[in-house]
């Protein structure tokens, strides 16, 4: 019975935790890879260990904070995976995030690490572990929860021996693309000494455009909304931006109350959404009549004067270019996220001057529909792009004919390896003292990117084999 039962831990941390740390690690239960097959229908190759982490970070008001989070890491010691992060959907209740083992979105990071990515799944300030309001889609804090666990994860993996390749994946769905394209876009436009950089990202189904297309949901009846979350919106950038000094004097009763409630996290989202929503029902209302009329010609004027519209646009996430790979995935019939969102974040992302966005649609589904669509093309975007390898190249064979050119060569340039099985291979750049300066994969025609810096002088590169074993070769850096 024992063995059924998750073997749980914690491990406290001597120092005194700062921000970008692990504090605590508890394991739950591994996932093997038929129960991700049978439960989401698709493919995966590794069983997947499960811990929730808490880390420190910072809270909305940069005040230090407690934050948890869910890491996978892929079950398999011989190869070297890639980093990413995943960033979940809008939940109904604190606890209903990837940490806490019942709940069921989990399954998506997990199925991402079974595919071959040690993944962290953050689960937001104001979730989880976190003291406080959840600031419902703040660009800042959810892009500061994404980055601190990425970071404190790193140090703990190398802590642990547990290896990974430096790359950087960023994926999230809903209420968490919106996430993604604020954590993207802080670590590629504010780097800093942490080393981050995005490999590729996939923003998928989400409100990208809050004072544009969000807002205009309002006033538009085309537009079907959930109004618990509209009012959830407005609940958290007052949180935030202390808008008001009352929430009286942004909403109008019978609504009052019941945002007073839902606002003192006395009833669950969930609850909130359908209250609201029998209530406008009741009273032949749309969402409008939840707010002063004060409230509503500010955001009908969009008047940016107004601190109301201005935190709207401060959480807008899509102008800007980004430089890596990106997938933008949208669905026609989404009727919680206007897929004019997606749009718009392409056409500026271009007119910004990226040449990396890739805009694609899952055609006319639902907001629940596309998930699935949306999520297996990320992983099928990923794995394009990922650099897996061995931890261990296996015995050198002295009598591969590999042939290495030009050579000498210059760092910061690209070799060339010719003959047999040298494309798409795993590699060790050594320096003449058996150091080991460089770890990767070789290109589909056979390059190797050599970083700047590169000492002078002899170094040897070694290949990795079908067979299992590798070949080496003397190369010159000049």
């Amino acid at each position: 019975m024992q063995k059924l039962l998750p073997i749980l831990f914690t491990l406290l941390l001597i120092q005194p935790a700062t921000a970008q740390e692990i504090i605590t690690v508890e394991e739950q239960p591994i996932v093997t890879p038929f129960i991700l097959q049978v439960v989401l229908d698709i493919t995966v190759d590794y069983s997947v260990r499960n811990l929730k982490v808490t880390y420190s970070t910072t809270d909305a008001f940069g005040q230090p904070d407690t934050a948890s989070g869910l890491l996978c890491i892929p079950l398999e010691e011989s190869l070297v995976f890639p980093t990413a992060v995943y960033n979940h959907g809008t939940v109904a209740e604190r606890t209903a995030v990837p940490s806490t083992v019942t709940t069921q979105e989990r399954f998506l990071p997990q199925a991402l690490a079974a595919n071959g990515f040690i993944t962290c799944a953050p689960d937001y300030i104001g979730l989880g572990e976190s003291d406080g309001i959840h600031p419902y889609v703040h660009a800042a804090t959810e892009a500061s929860a994404g980055r601190d666990m990425l970071i404190a994860v790193k140090k703990w993996l190398e802590q642990e021996g547990i290896r990974e390749n430096g790359q950087v994946f960023l994926t999230g769905y809903s209420q968490g693309g919106h996430a993604t394209a604020a954590l993207h876009r802080d670590i590629s436009t504010n780097p800093g000494d942490d080393g981050l950089e995005v490999t590729a990202a996939s923003h998928l189904s989400g409100p990208y455009s809050i004072s544009g297309v969000m807002r205009g949901t309002l006033f538009s009846d085309q537009e079907a909304t959930l109004p618990g979350y509209i009012a959830y919106t407005y609940i958290g950038y007052n949180y935030v931006y202390q808008l008001y000094d009352d929430l009286g004097q942004a909403f109008v009763e019978p609504y009052l109350s019941s945002i007073r409630t839902f606002a003192a996290e006395q009833i669950s989202l969930g609850d909130f959404n359908v209250m609201l929503d029998s209530m406008l029902i009741a009273n032949e209302d749309n969402i409008t009549a939840i707010f002063q009329d004060s409230v509503l010609q500010v955001l009908e004027e969009r008047d940016e004067s107004n601190p109301i519209v201005q935190a709207l646009i401060d959480n807008d996430t899509y102008d800007w270019a980004p430089p890596e790979p990106t997938l933008i995935y949208y669905c026609t019939a989404d009727e919680q996220v206007p897929f004019r969102n997606a749009i718009l974040a392409d056409s500026v992302k271009r007119a910004n001057g990226s040449t990396t966005v890739e805009l694609e649609t899952g055609g006319p589904l639902d907001h629940g529909g596309c998930l699935r669509p949306a999520y297996l093309r990320t992983i099928e975007f990923f794995e394009s792009l990922a650099n897996i390898y061995p931890t261990s190249l296996g015995e050198v064979n002295v009598r591969q004919p590999i042939q290495v050119y030009p050579n000498p060569v210059a760092a910061g340039t690209s070799v060339r390896l010719e003959g047999p099985d040298v494309t798409q291979r795993p590699f060790i750049l050594y320096d003449n003292a058996g150091r080991e300066m460089l770890r990767g994969q070789t290109s589909a025609s056979g390059d190797i990117l050599l970083p700047n810096g590169l000492p002078r002088g002899l170094s040897v590169v070694r290949l990795g084999l079908p067979d299992g074993s590798s070949a080496v070769k003397r190369l010159i850096v000049k």
